[in-house]
């Protein structure tokens, strides 16, 4: 997958969260389910060409995603859970995503540095933050990005 094409499967998999699952961002649900509901548009969109996991936690099968704990502010001893990834399960040669999100109402909570650590130490080719527009935040049902290359 080139970047244009994974940029392009992102586009898709955010507008479709936010026109078909407006509800979710106005009743201000939990990360994981506005993140669930991102994960599945975006593995419609690759198709059968990659895996697309939501809180992922290895590293080829066994292992559990480590990063060095000094590159962390949340706390959490080097162990990681990306929002979403689009991967190839079992395999390091072959991370092409990882997504952090939040809502409107919190803050990034280090995110912003666990996707430069992840691309650093796990080989994620980019990283992208997304926050969500829910709750007394939702006028508009919408979405801010940013990518990170390394």
């Amino acid at each position: 997958m080139n970047e244009e094409e994974m940029r392009q499967a992102v586009s898709v998999a955010l507008e479709r969260v936010k026109d078909e699952d407006t509800d979710l961002l106005r009743f201000d649900v939990s990360e994981r389910s506005i993140t669930h509901r991102l994960g599945m548009y975006l593995q419609e969109a690759v198709r059968d060409a990659w895996d697309v996991d939501v809180e992922y936690n290895r590293i080829g099968g066994d292992e559990t995603k480590e990063v060095p704990e000094e590159l962390l502010t949340s706390g959490s001893q080097g162990r990681v859970v990306p929002d979403v990834i689009i991967h190839r399960r079992g395999s390091m040669e072959h991370n092409i995503l990882v997504v952090e999100a939040k809502k409107s109402g919190n803050s990034d909570g280090g995110d912003r540095q666990k996707i430069r650590a992840y691309q650093q130490h796990l080989d994620y080719d980019y990283g992208l933050f997304v926050r969500f527009d829910t709750g007394q935040d939702f006028e508009n049902p919408g979405y801010s990005c940013e990518w990170q290359t390394e």
